[in-house]
């Protein structure tokens, strides 16, 4: 069996040699002299917390609110779905050496490696690792459960997901809605408006098209997801039990764990993309203007380039007299980001119906929600004609994310969770 090395050198840089056991799956060893750098007591005095920095629309966010919050924060480059490099490791290991986190932080897995060895070495080093789920995790995961150890938390945006984690073996699941950014997002409503109605979003047809390609030696799957569809058995409920919920058995028999992640992909985009373009066929005709790819002017021609999300995607919700928003079908009860960058911002937005609405704002003076294509019509054109309608709401909603719900208020949230069980 392979032992792994481990040294400080003197300036306290943790350096690390070759590394492999194969006991139950690849492991990284640790060496007495490291197993004395790692024990540190965790979550006393100021929390500390290592980033595993990916590109990630969060990751900068994440740094911002552990400031206010008191922190102390640092990041390490990682990767959203690239191999990590030699430096990169070594960073990695450093970083656990010399900043002593009380737990690590990451989005969506992001920078875990696919056979589970940094999950296993986590475990050994008795560090606290936290992904924030906020995509579907059954399309994250595979179902693998290596992954998995007693110092692993799934934080999940969406709590329909809580018994795949369960299934998987995950003890330690942490509901964690979205929330928003308030050095990006935050400003008072306007007085008057560039335009009265908008949607920002991809069409998500290059990504259906895409999807559908790949089964294209599949007639019988994709005649079975065209009949899924005709009978209204995939919507926001169904979607979250999985394709075993929403397809014939003897369609799924066949596939591998590939080819089922790849379909559950094809049936999210082709059910997000037929949300969208209905939204924006019932609105074309009061002037709707839609940013996002090209692929929407086969839709509609009102269409503009898309929205930076970090610089230009606040002044453009702030600038918008009524914002929609639709909400993805791997979402059974959450909401999305944009229900709460938007008043943030000061922007006006008309949603779709979620249960967590319920949960996260008071729905009587904070939300406008819609619940049909009809309603939708309607509700948008009686907002249109009443800006002060529209203040009041967007006044108290913006007050409420800003007191509830930005990226600091999630991070106390799950520091109080990580102290009740790893402190």
């Amino acid at each position: 069996m392979a032992q792994a090395r481990y040294s400080m050198t003197a300036g306290g840089r943790v350096e690390v040699w070759a590394t492999m056991a194969a006991m139950a799956g690849p492991r990284l060893q640790i060496t007495p002299g490291m197993r004395r750098i790692l024990d540190y007591p965790k979550f006393r005095g100021a929390t500390r917390v290592l980033i595993l920095e990916t590109g990630y629309f969060f990751d900068q966010s994440w740094v911002r609110a552990a400031a206010d919050l008191g922190w102390e924060a640092r990041t390490v480059r990682s990767s959203m779905t690239e191999a990590l490099t030699r430096e990169d490791i070594a960073q990695l290991f450093t970083a656990l050496g010399e900043f002593k986190p009380d737990f690590i932080l990451t989005s969506n897995y992001a920078g875990m490696d696919v056979g589970g060895l940094f999950a296993r070495f986590f475990e050994d080093a008795r560090v606290p690792y936290v992904s924030w789920f906020t995509d579907t995790p059954r399309m994250i995961l595979f179902g693998r459960e290596m992954h998995v150890s007693p110092w692993s938390v799934a934080a999940t945006w969406e709590r329909a997901y809580t018994g795949h984690f369960e299934s998987l073996g995950f003890e330690h699941i942490h509901y964690m809605p979205l929330a928003t950014d308030p050095a990006i997002f935050n400003a008072e409503p306007p007085q008057a408006w560039e335009r009265d109605l908008a949607f920002v979003g991809t069409s998500m047809i290059e990504q259906t098209a895409e999807a559908i390609e790949k089964h294209r030696e599949l007639p019988r799957v994709l005649e079975a997801v065209a009949e899924a569809f005709r009978a209204g058995c995939i919507d926001h409920h169904s979607f979250s039990g999985g394709i075993d919920a929403l397809l014939p058995a003897d369609i799924l028999a066949p596939l591998d764990a590939s080819q089922r992640r790849n379909l559950e992909l094809l049936i999210n985009y082709e059910a997000t993309q037929r949300q969208r373009v209905a939204l924006a066929e019932a609105l074309a005709p009061m002037g709707l203007l839609v940013r996002g790819d090209a692929h929407w002017l086969g839709v509609l021609s009102n269409v503009q380039g898309g929205v930076g999300y970090f610089d230009d995607l606040a002044p453009f919700y702030r600038s918008t007299a009524v914002n929609l928003n639709t909400t993805a079908i791997q979402m059974r009860w959450a909401v999305n980001q944009r229900v709460f960058d938007c008043p943030a911002a000061g922007g006006f937005l008309l949603t779709d119906e979620r249960e967590d609405l319920d949960r996260l704002f008071d729905r009587d003076t904070e939300l406008a929600t819609y619940g049909s294509v009809e309603d939708l019509r309607e509700k948008a054109a009686w907002y249109l004609a009443r800006p002060e309608a529209r203040r009041a709401i967007v006044e108290k909603a913006r007050a409420r994310v800003l007191s509830e719900h930005t990226h600091a208020h999630r991070l106390r949230s799950l520091e109080a969770y990580l102290k009740e069980r790893f402190a």
